[in-house]
């Protein structure tokens, strides 16, 4: 019996010492990986322009807010846009596509940057021969690792923390295509009272992203423009549709209201255009009113009736009375 209580008494503190042991070691590897702070990426967007054959160098920056000097990863990826409010989404693998900017980019793989400060990060893009008219694209990102080594990182990993990055935006001089279209234009058709709100989606089929911006005119049902909204879509990326709103800050209206979007794009002298029409009546306040009127009103008359009813009563006693009297002066 002592020499089983020996063995398990030695068996519980080498677990714990295990245990600490291993704490410690992660303790170690792992403090600044999650250090207290923000990185900031500057720009967040980069627009440059080249000819086929040029290469093009421009200068970014990343600020570590941190209390501690950290390395950065550096990520140069394509990305693309899925959705219809414009979110750009990395991708990782090798792109081929005809927009693609990833393999055209030379940049350093990690960079040092301390605590509260901010580095300078050398890029440069040399654009092929064969390199497409038009917009290409890519996203430099930034991830930060705490103040380990860059070979420390093939041991310990690499850690999940949080990435901002600069898009990079470059357009290959010549021959481009500029279009696009509205792909929808729409309000509710019936508003009993404002804001009323307007929702559209562009459909970009140029070779370079655009930035339509503009006006939705309101006219009012004697055709006379009561209001301009102005509209910023943002930036539509090539083959891609993307969302955009606006609102009329107009409580009450009175009758069919006209609707008139005009956005320009491109350097081409594009133009977007679309019309709808809307009703904006308060139907329920106009109902309620018409109520309110037609009671007052019958109020009014049952009134005068009542009086009239009370008059002819009065006049009919006082006429009774009268002839009481002339019988009794008869007499």
């Amino acid at each position: 019996m002592p020499a089983q209580n020996h063995s398990a008494q030695k068996l519980f503190f080498l677990s714990i010492s295990g245990f600490l042991a291993s704490l410690i070691l992660l303790l170690a590897l792992t403090p600044k990986a999650f250090a207290q702070g923000t990185i900031t990426a500057i720009p967040p967007r980069l627009d440059l322009q080249a000819d086929p054959g040029q290469t093009v160098t421009a200068s970014l920056k990343v600020r570590n807010d941190a209390d501690i000097q950290q390395l950065f990863t550096i990520s140069v990826d394509d990305f693309i846009v899925t959705d219809t409010i414009g979110t750009p989404i990395p991708v990782s693998t090798s792109s081929n596509n005809r927009w693609s900017l990833k393999n055209w980019i030379s940049a350093p793989e990690f960079i040092p940057v301390d605590a509260h400060g901010t580095q300078v990060i050398k890029i440069s893009i040399k654009v092929p021969l064969t390199g497409l008219p038009g917009g290409h694209y890519a996203m430099i990102t930034y991830q930060p690792h705490g103040n380990i080594k860059p070979a420390d990182l093939k041991t310990t990993g690499n850690f999940v923390a949080q990435r901002v990055g600069t898009l990079v935006y470059l357009q290959v001089t010549g021959p481009i295509v500029q279009n696009a279209n509205v792909i929808k234009f729409a309000t509710e058709k019936f508003h009993e009272q404002g804001p009323v709100e307007f929702a559209g989606s562009i459909q970009n089929l140029s070779d370079i992203h655009i930035d339509p911006k503009g006006t939705i005119s309101i006219f009012s049902p004697f055709n006379t423009k009561v209001a301009d909204i102005q509209v910023d879509a943002g930036n539509i990326f090539p083959e891609v549709i993307k969302d955009f709103s606006a609102t009329w800050n107009q409580k009450w209206g009175y009758g069919r209201y006209r609707a008139e979007l005009n956005l320009a794009y491109g350097t081409a002298g594009g133009v977007l255009t679309a019309v709808i029409f809307f009703w904006l009546f308060p139907i329920r306040l106009v109902i309620y009113s018409l109520v309110g009127i037609v009671s007052i009103l019958i109020v009014i008359i049952l009134l005068n009736r009542r009086s009239k009813h009370h008059q002819q009563e009065l006049e009919k006693e006082v006429s009774e009375l009268k002839k009481e009297l002339e019988q009794v002066e008869n007499k």
